[in-house]
């Protein structure tokens, strides 16, 4: 995977941005370590373009926090997208930054036909370093939030509710996985820790109080994936669990994806397993809520390998992932089922010819069952931390006594 480079020269003279660069690219586990710790190098060769130039490196194309709110201020100042996408703040994260919620949808007359519209949720960036996720955020708001026929038949037939950026604190300070609190906030949606992780707690509170008034046809949560190629899905089913003939009903979204973006989007590498590991995910807490079809719609850091596509994926191709998302929900809720119907018999005939199901263990999965950050032990062990650390700090204030001088002690 070659590294991106923006330089200001080139910007400046030539108004080109950012763009893959290097040669002789590799990455390897090197001789330095500790503690048994292992730790690897990246190299790559590289002409320096212009003199006394600066340039900066990176890992996807960057998409920060002020591009988001340069984005919405867009929105809010169009006099016709204000009327159907409304800007608010769900929360407030650790450090202060507003968390925006969306909710678009074209507004009815008549109150009873509102209320029977289904509900479709988008959410993405809670891991802050995989920005392909907002560039593929940015592609489905700019299709629904446009002109066209079917962008006005979905905003007729839906009310989407969009977190464009989970995960603020994490964006700005530079963190890859985690937010302020040292968590993964994809494995905290089970938690009760408010104050915590309060971005995932209003947003599932948001989703608890959708759910009461009205159907939710679709959650999805957009992440980049660093260890596979091509753009695929995670579902959840449990066959023990279903009917006979409803298994495959949570596998018909991403097949649709499939055949809409046949040059990037790979069934085959869709797993609809669940994990222990993925029991904290967001994916997995809305669909034990009862939302049946809960995705993660991952995008790789790198490119494509489909129809003998050897190439990185550039800011248009992942914004078109976003497009090609709402013609795949157009497909999906047709009344017609034509395009529905065609793919579960699809489907069907390929369950005859073999078990479509991933292993259980999949070797390049990036949140793999060793990842135990949502474990009971670790979420007991950060609760009592918490109580431990509220206990103390009123037992200073109740005293007087100075911070950093607790006259208790405890085990946890």
């Amino acid at each position: 995977m070659r590294p991106l480079l923006y330089s200001e020269a080139e910007a400046k003279n030539h108004n080109v941005g950012w763009q893959r660069t290097g040669d002789g690219i590799k990455y390897y586990r090197n001789n330095l370590g500790q503690d048994g710790r292992q730790f690897f190098s990246l190299t790559w060769t590289f002409q320096f373009p212009h003199d006394r130039d600066t340039c900066y490196f990176a890992h996807c194309y960057p998409y920060t926090y002020s591009n988001l709110q340069d984005y919405l201020s867009a929105i809010a100042r169009d006099p016709k997208k204000s009327r159907f996408c409304k800007i608010r703040i769900l929360c407030q994260s650790l450090a202060r930054n507003i968390v925006y919620v969306l909710t678009i949808t074209n507004p009815l007359q008549d109150f009873q036909e509102e209320k029977r519209k289904a509900a479709v949720i988008l959410t993405a960036r809670v891991h802050p370093g995989e920005t392909n996720s907002s560039w593929m955020m940015k592609g489905f708001l700019d299709y629904i939030l446009g002109d066209s026929d079917n962008a006005q038949l979905l905003r007729d037939t839906f009310v989407f509710k969009v977190v464009p950026m989970l995960n603020p604190d994490g964006v700005i300070v530079g963190n890859y996985r985690c937010s302020l609190a040292g968590r993964d906030l994809n494995r905290t949606y089970r938690s009760d820790l408010k104050e915590s992780f309060p971005p995932v707690w209003y947003t599932r509170t948001m989703i608890k109080r959708i759910m009461e008034e009205r159907d939710v046809l679709l959650y999805c949560d957009l992440h980049g994936h660093s260890r596979k190629e091509n753009v695929f899905m995670y579902g959840c089913e449990k066959r023990e669990h279903q009917e006979e003939g409803t298994v495959l009903h949570q596998r018909i979204f991403p097949f649709l994806m499939s055949k809409n973006c046949p040059n990037k989007f790979s069934f085959p590498d869709c797993s609809f397993k669940i994990q222990k590991s993925k029991e904290g995910t967001g994916r997995v807490v809305m669909w034990k809520m009862g939302i049946s079809n809960s995705y993660t719609l991952e995008v790789t850091f790198c490119g494509s390998k489909l129809e003998n596509n050897d190439s990185h994926f550039n800011t248009k191709d992942l914004e078109s992932i976003g497009y090609h998302f709402c013609d795949s929900l157009l497909h999906f809720c047709d009344e017609k089922k034509g395009k529905y119907n065609e793919c579960l018999k699809e489907l069907e005939e390929r369950v005859k010819q073999e078990d479509p199901v991933a292993p259980v263990n999949d070797p390049f999965d990036k949140d793999s069952s060793s990842d135990t950050s949502d474990s009971n032990e670790s979420s007991a062990k950060l609760e009592n931390q918490v109580f431990l650390l509220r206990y103390i700090r009123h037992c200073n204030s109740y005293h007087k006594v100075a911070w950093g001088k607790p006259y208790v002690s405890c085990t946890v």
